[in-house]
């Protein structure tokens, strides 16, 4: 006869079992490479090829407000944060209680391990910080902590943050030593979950934000963070994953012509690798009925690898279609693929 005990036990069990599933099947959404170079945190970001790079905002119809280049390193000390932003008015003018409030980052990150990593709750292993490059309207860098009773007293050691002004806004250098994080050992082969947020200010307090990886939900739980991987360098074969990551793309059905103009970003961890882009519109059974038009790559604001292109849709019935952007090298393989659904209406 199986005793209550042994029962509770194997319940037990199964919890932490189901825990350990859960943690290692959520799917990895990006990379962070290893430093090639020591990283000065002069906030110019002159030491970060090879970076992991994500493009926040750069199909926003104001671009030059809105576009950022999020990119990720790390080595044995810290783990690092770079930051390029195209902004005509850099602007924070909260106080440090409200560090988000502006032109600003949200820093999420959860650097326990094992059955630990994503749990529900902030705990030791996890920080929600904020950093911005901006006071008022001038370049003053500031950091923040955010305000939950389990961060209370935290003191975060060797953290070191630094901007430049640019001809088109600003950039900006985070070191944050794995020294405050004894849940992890760092090395190739670690799992992360962490997020980034970019606020967009526009003169005054926020009006815009948008998620490298998840969404509003990572200030409430690191469940939602996304998970991270920590690499010696990006492979190039094996960057499709991570496309999401990699390469903005949207769409848009302009004005009463039949017709989608699409605009899509590549992120500089890819751009120089990638050789022809293709673009097709398939309809709902899977048929390509349409190829992109007017397809074409330019360079924007020096960093920023912009992909514009179309298709005439006037000859087509309504009905529901789905936008395939395929980037590839210059030996025909795929570096990242990404997929919109579009409506046709009558």
């Amino acid at each position: 006869m199986i005793s209550w005990q042994r029962c509770g036990i194997f319940a037990l069990f199964l919890l932490i079992f189901a825990q350990a599933a859960v943690a290692e099947e959520k799917p990895l959404v990006g990379l962070i490479s290893k430093a090639q170079h020591a990283i000065t945190i002069d906030g110019k970001l002159e030491e970060w090829e090879g970076a992991f790079v994500t493009p926040l905002n750069s199909t926003h119809p104001d671009m030059v407000n809105r576009a950022t280049h999020i990119y990720y390193l790390w080595d044995k000390d810290a783990l690092y944060i770079g930051v390029r932003a195209l902004d005509t008015n850099p602007t924070h003018i909260s106080d440090e209680n409200a560090l988000y409030d502006g032109d600003a980052i949200e820093f999420y990150l959860d650097a326990r391990q094992g059955a630990d990593l994503g749990k529900p709750d902030w705990a030791v292993g996890t920080l929600h910080a904020f950093f911005t490059a901006i006071t008022g309207h001038e370049i003053k860098p500031r950091f923040h902590v955010r305000d939950l009773p389990i961060f209370k007293g935290l003191v975060l050691q060797g953290v070191q943050l630094a901007a430049v002004r640019t001809s088109d806004g600003y950039t900006m250098e985070f070191k944050l030593p794995w020294a405050n994080f004894p849940t992890i050992q760092p090395k190739a082969g670690i799992t992360l979950g962490i997020d980034i947020e970019m606020g967009s200010a526009d003169g005054g307090h926020r009006i815009h934000r948008t998620f490298a990886y998840s969404s509003p939900t990572s200030v409430g739980t690191p469940a939602t963070h996304g998970r991270v991987l920590l690499v010696d360098k990006v492979d190039m074969s094996g960057v499709k994953p991570y496309s999401r990551a990699l390469c903005a793309f949207d769409a848009a059905i302009p004005g009463n012509y039949g017709r989608i103009n699409g605009i899509a970003c590549l992120s500089p961890t890819i751009s120089g690798v990638v050789k022809k882009i293709e673009a097709r519109l398939l309809n709902a059974g899977g048929d390509v009925v349409k190829n992109g038009e007017n397809s074409h790559i330019v360079t924007r604001a020096d960093h920023w690898t912009m992909w514009y292109g179309e298709w005439e849709t006037y000859d087509l019935p309504a009905g529901t279609y789905t936008l395939i952007l395929t980037a590839r090298d210059a030996n025909n393989n795929i570096l990242v693929e990404r997929t919109r659904r579009v409506l046709l209406e009558p």
